[in-house]
């Protein structure tokens, strides 16, 4: 009996490229996208150890309803090579296993907050990408504790092609509703460094407050970047601009009073790499002035070794962001 090699090498070609499919391999540790037919949730890129990657970030308007889109993609440079149907779910122990990754204290989203008509989602053959709409109920906020983080836990469950990723099959999105300290600012005032007497402050200075929670906010300086989250204050460092690395301030208010009761770093209170952490000084007046949209605070820079330095600093509002 002869045998068709031609035929024999067709078939072997199919049998490999159903096995990539369904086997594909991951490409590192913290890495999906490198790899292909890998099915996950766009979230921030991994660069640690941690067991699941950064909060997606979302602050909305109090309008009635609004949507939070969740994103899921398919990696590779090819789109699906048929429709590939995924479901979703909300996983609130995906919240839990953030907090204890970046010691954080997020509450799950109460589920009168949120509505989603459906978990199932469509990648349609030849596209990568396909998104969960979640809703989300901005004036029932009022009723809940605005001292406390809210976060959904969003988890792929199935997927009928690909492979679903290892790192990124789940993910937490943190909501709020914008605070009344929220929007761009002109910041002035001074910056004493307590170890290099070179190092100034470069004033004025414009600075995005973004909510965190009803009632923090954390700073993103624009002057010398985009703004993005979050960013620390540029200092003059003897004759050219630089800033502190895993810095960057949360001003913590009083609602009832207007006061600015904590400064706190982003990167954790001294658990960063570099250990450092904000104080606020609580022998200055620190509050915000609501008839000016002012913000006046003064707080400290603190390393292992001691205070690094001082700002003094006052938040002039210029517009909404």
């Amino acid at each position: 009996m002869k045998i068709n090699k031609k035929s024999l090498l067709g078939v072997a070609a199919v049998a490999l490229s159903m096995t990539l499919w369904g086997c594909v391999k991951e490409k590192g540790v913290f890495e999906d996208g490198g790899s292909s037919g890998i099915v996950q949730l766009v979230l921030p890129a991994r660069t640690s150890s941690t067991a699941i990657a950064r909060a997606v970030t979302t602050v909305f308007e109090a309008l009635d309803v609004v949507t939070l889109p969740v994103k899921v993609q398919l990696t590779g440079a090819q789109g699906a090579t048929e429709e590939l149907k995924l479901t979703l779910k909300i996983n609130d122990g995906s919240v839990e296993k953030y907090n204890l990754a970046w010691q954080s204290k997020y509450e799950a989203l109460p589920t009168r907050l949120y509505a989603v008509d459906t978990y199932d989602v469509i990648i349609p053959k030849g596209a990568k990408e396909a998104i969960l709409n979640i809703k989300i109920y901005p004036p029932r906020f009022t009723a809940i504790d605005f001292t406390k983080s809210y976060a959904l836990g969003v988890q792929i469950q199935s997927a009928t092609g690909g492979k679903i990723s290892g790192n990124y099959a789940e993910g937490v999105y943190a909501v709020s509703i914008k605070n009344k300290y929220d929007g761009i600012y002109e910041v002035t005032g001074t910056y004493q460094d307590y170890v290099n007497a070179a190092f100034t402050g470069i004033y004025p200075q414009t600075a995005n407050l973004v909510t965190l929670t009803g009632n923090t906010s954390e700073i993103n300086y624009t002057t010398f970047n985009n703004g993005s989250s979050p960013h620390s204050y540029y200092f003059n460092a003897g004759g050219s601009n630089s800033y502190f690395g895993n810095w960057s301030p949360i001003f913590t208010f009083d609602n009832a009073t207007n006061k600015v009761t904590a400064v706190t770093n982003y990167y954790g209170q001294g658990t960063n790499s570099s250990g450092r952490y904000g104080e606020i000084d609580n022998t200055a007046n620190n509050y915000y002035d609501p008839a000016t949209k002012t913000i006046h605070v003064t707080y400290y820079l603190v390393q292992p070794s001691g205070r690094r330095g001082k700002f003094t600093e006052i938040y002039t509002f210029k517009k909404t962001r």
